[in-house]
């Protein structure tokens, strides 16, 4: 059992899902984090929320996981917004959580008006899919931006595709080009491949570099 523990934690750790802090807290110290959460702290429920759902240490229980998750987000929490929003959107079979793009949209609005940049990213995927809402690509584009602002290299190179496609704005290279090159510099290796298909003269991939190389957290590239 600890064999398999180990195993998923260095795999949703290595995906980023999850802190390795936040995993050492909910495994190592679940009599705890189960006093914490019953005591009202949303960041211990959250935890809590996310051990039910992929039966870490505990059997898998999607009924517990909505419960804590819930209680976490009903307090404003943000992330407990997000994790919501993901199960309902995903419909986590593992935990018997059936698929509701409508609750998945009300919570990742709620957790992408506070500002979360997955949130954020994920609204804007649902416009432009149109799964739960009516398909928009030019809100699809305004929410990435947001998220892209704030750095998160998925909304980055997402937007980059935005603009390579002319989707819901102007189709424009050199910004597509920008944003891929942003998202290659915060981590994201796929953006480089979208990125090197963008077809630019030497002025344009020059200043599309200028762009991405001047960017500052908060900024919306532009030219």
């Amino acid at each position: 059992m600890r064999i398999i523990v180990q195993f998923v934690t260095l795999l949703l750790t290595f995906s980023g899902y999850v802190s390795a802090g936040e995993v050492s807290t909910a495994t190592n110290n679940l009599e705890q984090v189960q006093k914490q959460a019953e005591a009202g702290d949303v960041s211990a429920q959250t935890r809590l929320g996310w051990v039910y759902a992929n039966g870490i240490g505990v059997t898998v229980d999607g009924d517990k996981a909505v419960e804590w998750y819930q209680k976490a987000a009903a307090q404003g929490y943000p992330k407990a917004q997000f994790e919501l929003g993901a199960m309902y959107g995903s419909g986590e079979a593992v935990a018997n959580v059936a698929k509701d793009p409508i609750k998945a949209v009300e919570w990742y609005q709620k957790a992408a008006a506070q500002g979360y940049p997955k949130a954020q990213f994920e609204l804007g995927s649902i416009y432009l899919t149109g799964e739960g809402v009516k398909k928009d690509p030019a809100k699809a584009v305004e929410w990435y931006q947001k998220a892209a602002a704030q750095g998160l290299a998925q909304a980055q190179t997402s937007l980059g595709w935005m603009y390579q496609n002319g989707k819901g704005v102007a189709k424009d290279g050199v910004l597509a080009y920008a944003w891929h090159n942003l998202a290659v510099a915060h981590g994201n290796d796929n953006a480089k491949k979208l990125r090197d298909l963008t077809n630019l003269n030497s002025v344009q991939r020059a200043e599309a570099k200028r762009l991405s190389e001047n960017w500052k957290p908060g900024q919306i590239l532009s030219r």
